[in-house]
């Protein structure tokens, strides 16, 4: 690699150590020799996630800075060619992911990597993630300084502790040359904002930001900080969340919690603690130097070049008088492997700078000279995809549930949809619409102008794809606010609702919550698509959604009768209708029975279960019965009105919606009854038990295995039967993901043997 190239990453010695020892990981497992379970342990925090439904592999690989090389760009499309589906994925955090992976080519993908310096060590996992940055840090003529150098220094400096990879969730790191946070910094675990103070490079540092489920803009924790003092903070805030981070509930183990569960003060004095620590026992480990770029050191250039105006290029000027940025615009941030090859030459002879990632998922052409504008427009006329800017240029996408076990919608569907209508009606959207198909927020709709996160809908007993809108969100250093939840529509109601609310003007709150109003009208005629997701002959539905874990599934369940509890409740109040007020009370009575191994169907079977299960073991107040039975009294005719229980079903709804927050991994509430538990406890046999579970589908099959393991001792094991495929993938992944563990997966004549030692 050229010179230049030394201010690029720099990979430890750990983390190529750990890559050869993948390969010996990956020989075990495929030689029988150690579980999938044990492997994925290790596979996740090497960054090789499995995609959903194929049967093959994604893996992730970190882009410091968003700064990648020529020769590396060349290898990525070699790569993606020989050993997966010859396209190249760019991600909202500058990451590239090759997708399409046999297992077995994986550990060859890896350490091929490393020989242009790359790595995708922390690409996944609870670890140090990507260390991202402004995506014209150093070219950008607003910023303080360049950042890049810093991102990469402390990136290098984590990566090589082996501690960075095992923390209780992710820990993203963002730098931003400015105010203005191109990069997000303002909502991160850990952001640095570049400040100049009496002459000297510094920053200003905030913490415990997020997005995703319960999203939270960061908090100052430094008005300023010396450059050299970034490792300190860095190493501080990870070992705070090291040791107040929440390993039991990995819903509630982000930074953010911490904060929410302390509060800010108490978060803040226990820095300052971990950081006086640090500074007087010394950083870990080896301290990189901060390299500045020289990426057009020296170059001579015409102080005032005539650009051409002859091409259909998008430039953006650069702080060097006579450079030019050359924005490429990606469909859904994906651009096919020969393509990148064909950029990663162009950039090498017709431009001075490196390629760079971006957080809208699109690549930059850097330090491009005027007189070579022309020759660059000319030699992107023959890509394969058209890199101009158009309606798609400005909509963001996760990857959704085609291949992510996460989603829970296509928002890449719903995006190639939107752009389809933009483009038949010629709307050209200024700013970026952000689609997340589940609520991780992936293309962080929680900051957005205009943002979707996908959710699953119980419409006519039926599942349907659908998505909150959300409004109002911006980045900013100090400034930064979340989007706010307009509503609910279903996801083919998208395009139109779009389409109408920029024909009517610019798209804020009060346009869009207007047409929200009519388009989200759940109790109108239902088109039949409408149970059907874009891009798919099936009905909507939350198969295969998960890591691999039941649990995920009940989770997802639960979700959507509290979600129907909370939107027939809000109609029932706003609108005197009784019988939202009675959906609102059967929604809620059924949304936690799946964790007692029910699924009752008809109203009277839901309100006996929930009597039987929550009312008689004191998890409501013992009023709820009296509700209850105001239900089927109005059900039944024997009653006019709910209007008089209405705070009833409100206090109902907010009880369901707590005990639900409060589930732990195994399923088990984390807030105290009411009143003791009456009810009998469950038998206990101080010998082996079997459940057979062969026709139970995933995920009611986990929990009645669940159930069955409550029912002994622990050191004793349990033989669950389960049928192949999803079955026998998801159960003992779910238990050995609680804490107990799998000590045989057999394969019998039609059905597996799966025996679990009950450890807790």
């Amino acid at each position: 690699m050229k010179n230049m190239d030394q201010q690029l990453l720099q990979i430890p010695h750990s983390v190529r150590k750990d890559t050869a020892h993948y390969r010996t990981k990956l020989d075990d497992y495929l030689n029988g020799h150690t579980s999938e379970i044990a492997f994925k342990a290790y596979r996740v925090p090497m960054g090789v996630y499995a995609q959903r439904g194929t049967g093959r592999y994604m893996a992730r690989i970190r882009i410091a800075a968003g700064l990648a090389a020529p020769e590396q760009l060349r290898k990525i499309a070699g790569l993606s060619e020989q050993y997966g589906n010859s396209n190249v994925h760019v991600t909202t955090r500058q990451d590239l992911q090759l997708h399409d992976l046999a297992i077995e080519d994986t550990a060859a993908v890896l350490e091929d990597l490393l020989e242009v310096g790359l790595s995708t060590r922390g690409g996944g996992g609870n670890t140090v993630r990507n260390i991202t940055a402004c995506p014209r840090a150093g070219i950008c003529p607003q910023e303080n300084f360049d950042v890049a150098p810093h991102a990469i220094a402390l990136a290098e400096y984590l990566l090589q502790s082996r501690d960075s990879f095992n923390l209780p969730r992710k820990y993203k790191i963002v730098f931003s040359g400015c105010h203005q946070d191109c990069a997000l910094a303002s909502v991160a675990d850990l952001g640095f904002f570049a400040h100049t103070q009496e002459g000297k490079k510094g920053f200003a540092v905030f913490g415990a930001g997020g997005l995703g489920s319960n999203p939270a803009t960061a908090i100052k924790l430094e008005d300023f900080v010396a450059e050299d003092d970034i490792f300190a903070v860095a190493q501080s805030i990870k070992n705070l969340f090291d040791q107040h981070g929440d390993r039991s509930n990995k819903h509630r183990a982000r930074l953010r919690y911490v904060v929410r569960r302390l509060g800010e003060e108490a978060f803040l004095n226990i820095y300052r603690q971990k950081r006086k620590e640090v500074d007087n026992d010394g950083l870990k480990g080896e301290v990189p130097a901060i390299r500045r770029g020289k990426e057009t050191a020296g170059l001579q250039l015409d102080a005032s070049p005539s650009t051409p105006e002859d091409h259909s290029l998008e430039l953006l000027p650069e702080k060097k008088v006579g450079l030019f940025t050359i924005k490429l615009h990606l469909h859904l941030g994906d651009i096919p492997a020969g393509d990148l090859r064909k950029v990663a030459d162009i950039a090498q002879k017709h431009s001075r700078g490196y390629v760079r990632t971006t957080q809208l998922q699109n690549l930059l052409i850097t330090s491009a000279p005027a007189d070579q504008l022309n020759p660059i427009d000319e030699k992107l006329n023959g890509l394969s995809i058209d890199v101009r800017p158009d309606s798609m240029g400005n909509i963001v996408a996760c990857a959704g549930a085609a291949t992510c076990k996460l989603g829970l919608c296509l928002s890449q569907g719903l995006a190639t949809a939107i752009g389809e209508k933009f483009r038949d009606m010629d709307i050209k959207p200024e700013l970026p619409l952000r689609i997340s198909g589940c609520p991780n927020s992936c293309a962080n709709h929680c900051i957005g102008a205009v943002g979707f996160q996908g959710r699953a809908k119980r419409v006519d007993d039926r599942l349907m794809p659908c998505y909150d809108i959300l409004a109002g969100g911006a980045a900013g250093e100090g400034k930064a606010r979340l989007a706010e939840r307009i509503g609910t529509v279903p996801a083919k109601a998208v395009p139109d609702l779009l389409a109408e609310a920029f024909q009517t003007g610019k798209p804020d709150p009060d346009i869009l919550s207007k047409i929200v109003e009519r388009k989200g009208d759940f109790s109108a005629d239902t088109p039949a698509d409408y149970f059907y997701d874009y891009g798919t002959n099936e009905p909507f539905s939350l198969a295969g959604r998960g890591p691999g874990e039941c649990g995920a599934g009940v989770m997802d369940v639960i979700e959507v009768d509290i979600d129907a509890a909370r939107d027939a409740l809000e109609i029932g109040k706003s609108e005197k209708k009784h019988e939202n007020l009675y959906e609102a009370i059967l929604s809620a009575s059924r949304a936690l029975l799946i964790i007692y191994g029910e699924e009752p169907q008809k109203d009277r079977e839901v309100f006996e279960s929930f009597r039987r299960h929550l009312l008689s073991n004191g998890w409501v107040t013992p009023e709820t019965g009296d509700l209850l039975d105001a239900a089927v009294d109005w059900r039944m005719g024997d009653r006019d009105s709910l209007t008089d229980v209405e705070k009833d079903v409100e206090n109902l709804v907010a009880r369901i919606g707590e005990l639900f927050r409060s589930l732990n991994a195994e399923l088990k509430f984390g807030v105290e009854p009411f009143e003791e538990s009456s009810a009998p406890g469950p038998d206990v046999e101080n010998s082996d038990r079997t459940a057979d579970l062969r026709g139970v589908a995933c995920p009611m099959n986990f929990v009645k295995a669940k159930l069955e393991l409550e029912k002994i001792e622990v050191g004793e094991t349990l033989e669950v039967l389960l049928d192949n495929g999803e079955p026998v993938k998801n159960v003992p992944e779910s238990f050995a993901g609680q804490g107990q563990e799998v000590l045989e997966i057999a394969e019998k004549n039609d059905h597996f043997s799966v025996r679990i030692k009950r450890l807790k």
